[in-house]
Formats: C-alpha cells, structure tokens, sequence
C-alpha cells in the first residue's frame, strides 16, 4: 500500500500547470525571504540562479496558461477543486 503525503494529495487535485505554478511560487516566496536576512549568501545566490535557469521559464510558461483562462472556466476550475477536497474530507 502507497500513502502519499497531504502535498502530494493536494497536488493531485491541480492540473499540471496549477501545479507548477504553486511550487514555483512556493520556492520563489522562500527564496525571496531567505534574501532579506541573508542578501550575500553565495549558497542562496547559488539556488536562485538554478531556479531561474530550469524552473523559471516552465514556470512562466504555466503561468501564461492561467491567466489565458476565462472566467467561466476558473470557476469550474474552483469547483472542481473544492469538491474533491470536500470529497476527501467526508471519506
């Protein structure tokens, strides 16, 4: 039996560019946070560098994705989203 972790069962309920979108945002707020107390930390200048040189553009690319969807579909998006959540909580 595989059990998976409350990330990982709440990635499930993203498409893959809500996904990504949410990870990408996650790193870069920590990112962002580390560079306030610590702006010269060659590691940390380090980890950006590699974000924006792999995750960055695909990143963006979702992000274009999302912002392309119309209102009607964001809704059904949200939807959907809240009654799997609902789902799972009542199993």
């Amino acid at each position: 039996m595989t059990t998976m972790s409350s990330a990982d069962a709440g990635r499930q309920l993203l498409d893959a560019d809500e996904a990504r979108v949410a990870r990408a945002s996650r790193q870069l707020t920590q990112l962002a946070a580390a560079l306030v107390s610590r702006p010269m930390d060659r590691e940390l200048h380090a980890k950006m560098r590699a974000f924006l040189d792999t995750q960055s553009e695909p990143a963006l690319a979702s992000w274009d994705v999302l912002v392309a969807r119309t209102p009607d579909q964001l809704k059904e998006r949200i939807s959907t989203v809240l009654t799997a959540q609902a789902m799972r909580r009542a199993s």
